[in-house]
């Protein structure tokens, strides 16, 4: 009765083949869809594997939220500090997710634990350090909206400033959309990576932003449901596969086209 559900699971749907060229002919918007079908049962999987290893993160913020509630004492240093580690452990399996759902999302196969269990050991170094670098500027911008929000009221430049820091915040999440891709995809350091984040971030900021409101929707939507079925099962692949299918066209349209245009000059 169950082997059918979870032979679906692990391959997916027999009566749904793997893409051909016929189906994602056209946009990549109407490719999203079509690999969204397709990978139903995978994109779950995966979500499930990567949820795994955002548990310490959220239940150290369940255990925050409750003290806060009870005690109505801002966040404390502590808790950021804490939570640094907590989001290094997802950055190897950032790095894996991204590498997977980077090649659905342009019709290339990707096994979700042999690929998964290999983009981690080529990126884990990337990977960890990067997120070591958003848990601090997580700490440090938190720092920044306690202090400059308490002062936002007695003078113009703290409220300035505040708004300013709520602003690079948002531009500094929107950038991780393309970090992680980028990390799997091209041979650069951790540098190059960042700077060319900002600088794609920065060419296509509508539509970067508007791909990361409605990918962070959804994740804050099934956040409401901390650590339940919602989370574990949507939470994570699916705003993924919605922001990596925007980067994979980002990526065709500024450096991919430029990649095939030297090694055509260097081969003539």
């Amino acid at each position: 009765m169950f082997g059918g559900f979870f032979n679906r699971m692990y391959y997916g749907d027999p009566r749904k083949p793997d893409l051909k060229k016929e189906d994602v002919k056209g946009s990549r918007f109407k490719m999203f869809f079509t690999v969204l079908q397709i990978r139903f049962w995978q994109l779950i999987q995966l979500n499930l594997l990567y949820s795994v290893f955002w548990i310490p993160a959220f239940v150290l913020l369940q255990a925050q939220l409750l003290i806060t509630q009870e005690t109505k004492e801002p966040i404390s240093l502590l808790f950021y500090l804490l939570m640094i580690p907590c989001l290094m452990l997802t950055g190897p399996a950032t790095a894996a997710v991204s590498y997977i759902l980077r090649n659905w999302a342009r019709d290339e196969h990707a096994w979700v634990w042999s690929d998964f269990k290999d983009a981690w050991k080529e990126n884990w170094k990337q990977g960890l350090l990067m997120m070591l670098i958003n848990g601090v500027v997580l700490m440090l911008f938190s720092v920044n909206f306690v202090f400059y929000g308490q002062m936002a009221g007695q003078n113009f430049l703290y409220a300035f400033l505040y708004y300013f820091m709520i602003m690079i915040a948002i531009l500094f999440a929107m950038m991780n959309m393309f970090i992680f891709p980028m990390m799997v995809t091209y041979r650069l350091s951790l540098k190059q990576i960042i700077k060319n984040a900002f600088i794609l971030t920065m060419v296509k900021l509508p539509y970067s932003f508007l791909f990361f409101v409605l990918s962070a929707a959804i994740v804050l939507v099934t956040l409401y449901f901390l650590l339940s079925i919602p989370f574990f099962v949507v939470g994570l692949s699916f705003p993924a596969l919605i922001s990596i299918s925007y980067v994979n066209w980002v990526f065709d349209k500024y450096i991919n086209n430029r990649i095939v245009e030297n090694e055509d000059e260097e081969q003539a």
